[in-house]
Formats: structure tokens, C-alpha cells, sequence
């Protein structure tokens, strides 16, 4: 299926003149009978939505639908012919969590005779349809053609086409803190004095997983790393330095530096144990639905100012159906532990 067709140069000395639509249809997709779906109204969600048009010329023939026509097509409620609104958006562009229509199982029984009996295999304009809160809503469409509206809620009465789709926005689900896994694990062989923690925290209502596929913090960048707390030369019991980061989902691995290699004898007589030596770690990430926080700490600190930075963090995990979730990570420098919360 393509939205337009190009002509040779030998066909545009004599090209058809279309006159009308021998076929207006609003579906999830163009092999499917399915006629009402649902989303969760975040309005991150997508459902499919699909428009297929055929033309026919002045003779009552077959034709495929101009380019202009098909960019002209638009979603409406169906109800009012008017275009999306009320927290329901249309796009051409596909977002990261859609729902595609899958064919019914009534599909082969449910024929339909427009398409069959079409001449001209109907051209397609698609859109993927979310909303920002719940409610159910019917969708159809309307494109112009020869300076003329055409709506497929039946109501114009020049060229009568009645085809809509019905999509049910559901509320988001909302979890208890007791929903959510929040574990640590230990990287291992690190130098005497270095430790690094990986933090994991997981989505696991009633036991079955809903994979957490990203998350968002106002201000930071999307696709890097987020290191929200920290310090040096913080004379906790075990640990000068500490460096906490929230990883990027689809980051492998991210690299740490800690203060290493201390000299024993400043150990002894100075609390902060400044040392100049520095030791890189790579942390190995595994995603597998979790997100990742990486805590790297070490006895040590480096040589500079003492600082000390971060106390709570605010952001949203987003689940794989692209519902938010308000969480926090409240850090403890005394007790060199982070803490999940809700946010």
C-alpha cells in the first residue's frame, strides 16, 4: 500500500480526472475487522489508526487518490466531525509505546466487500492516536477533495461514507511502594578500600513484572547518565568519597573513579585520607526491566575541596505501557544508603 502513485511521463499527457471516493474507511488497520481497541489514557499510549481512501474518475472508474488529497486527511470525533481535542491527539509519527491492531478471530468470516470489489487497491494514510486522560471516544475522518469536506460520519451528503473506529482511553494504573523492588547487588573486586553498589529497582504488582523502560528528571537531558549526590572528603565511617548516578536504561555499562591506593600512613593521622592515586571501574548494567542507580564509594578521598552535594531525588520511572510513576531516592551520606520513596 502506498499514499501516492507517480506517474510516467506518458501517462501525464492523459491523466484521469478524479470526481469523487468510491471508498472512505476508518480502521485499526487495513486487514483487521477489529472496530474498537484500548489504551491507557497517559498520553504516551498509541493505538493505530488507519485511513483508506480509492477514487474514481469521470467514468465511474477506479483511480488512485492525488497526494494532496491524501495529505489532507484528518482524525475527527465522530459525533462532531470536528478534529481531536479534549486530551485526544492524532500523529503520523509512531511513538516508543503503541498497541498494533491484531487480526480478530472472526477476521476471515468478517469480509469486507468494499475492498474486495474495489478496482484500484485502496491507497493508506496512517496515525497513531493517544490520549491524556480517560474516556472513550469514536474516530473517523475527513479529507478535502475539489474544494469539497468529505466527513465518514455520513453527513455529507454529496459523497456518504460512514466508517468509524471506537477507542477506550482506560485510567493508569497506580501501585503501592510495596509494587516496587528496590535491591542492591554488589560489583566486586574492587580494591582494598573501594565499593561499588548497583541499585535496581523494579516494578513487580501481585508478583508479575511490568517492565520500567525509562525514566525523567526535570532539567537532565534525555540519553545521559544523572549523577544527583555525592561528596569528598566527607569523614563518614568508612567513606570520604561517594558518587551516586542514575543510569540511562539503555546504557551497557557506565565508568567510575574512585580515590584508591592510599597511603597507610595518612590513613592513620588524617580522617579525610586524601590520596592523589585514582582507580576507573567499568559497572556492567543489565536492564532486564529495572532500572539501575549506581553507588560508588570509597575510604579515601581525593585530593581538593571538600563538597558534598545531593540529599533527594525526584523523577518518574515510566512503565512499558508509558504510565508514569512518581518516585524518590532520599540519600543517607551517614548511613551510606539510598532509600526508595514516593515521590
Amino acid at each position: 500500500m502506498s499514499e501516492s502513485m507517480d506517474a510516467t511521463p506518458d501517462q501525464q499527457t492523459n491523466l484521469p480526472i478524479i470526481s469523487g471516493l468510491a471508498l472512505m474507511k476508518v480502521k485499526f488497520d487495513a486487514s483487521d475487522s477489529t472496530r474498537s481497541r484500548s489504551l491507557f489514557g497517559n498520553g504516551r499510549m498509541q493505538v493505530k489508526v488507519q485511513v483508506l481512501v480509492s477514487g474514481i474518475d469521470l467514468d465511474g472508474n477506479a483511480m488512485h487518490v492525488p497526494a494532496e488529497v491524501m495529505e489532507s486527511i484528518e482524525l475527527i470525533h465522530y459525533s462532531t466531525g470536528k478534529t481531536l481535542r479534549d486530551g485526544w491527539v492524532a500523529s503520523t509519527e509512531q511513538g516508543r509505546f503503541t498497541i498494533e491492531a491484531r487480526p480478530s478471530l472472526t477476521a476471515g468470516e468478517d469480509h469486507d466487500d468494499d475492498l474486495e470489489n474495489d478496482g484500484v487497491h485502496p491507497q493508506v494514510r496512517t496515525f497513531w492516536v493517544s490520549s491524556s486522560s480517560a474516556g472513550t471516544t469514536q474516530i473517523g475522518a475527513r479529507l478535502s477533495l475539489n474544494g469539497e469536506r468529505i466527513l465518514s460520519n455520513g453527513t455529507t451528503l454529496s459523497s456518504v461514507h460512514d466508517s468509524s473506529v471506537t477507542i477506550e482511553a482506560q485510567p493508569p494504573s497506580a501501585y503501592s511502594m510495596e509494587a516496587f523492588r528496590w535491591y542492591q547487588t554488589r560489583r566486586g573486586d574492587e580494591l582494598p578500600g573501594n565499593r561499588i553498589w548497583s541499585h535496581r529497582l523494579g516494578l513487580y504488582p501481585g508478583g508479575q513484572q511490568i517492565k520500567l523502560v525509562d525514566w525523567v528528571v526535570d532539567g537532565v537531558d534525555k540519553g545521559t547518565d544523572h549523577d544527583f549526590a555525592g561528596g569528598n572528603r566527607l569523614n563518614e565511617i568508612r567513606t570520604n568519597f561517594m558518587k551516586v548516578i542514575l543510569v540511562r536504561p539503555e546504557a551497557h555499562k557506565v565508568t567510575v573513579s574512585l580515590p584508591a591506593n592510599g597511603d597507610p600512613f595518612v590513613f592513620a593521622f588524617f580522617s579525610d585520607a586524601h590520596t592523589w592515586n585514582d582507580e576507573s571501574y567499568s559497572v556492567r548494567i543489565q536492564s532486564d526491566g529495572e532500572l539501575t542507580v549506581v553507588q560508588a564509594l570509597s575510604e579515601y578521598s581525593k585530593i581538593g575541596k571538600e563538597f558534598k552535594y545531593g540529599d533527594k531525588l525526584y523523577f518518574l520511572a515510566i512503565d512499558e505501557h508509558g504510565t508514569e510513576h512518581k518516585l524518590a531516592i532520599r540519600v543517607n551520606f551517614y548511613e551510606r544508603n539510598l532509600y526508595l520513596e514516593r515521590g
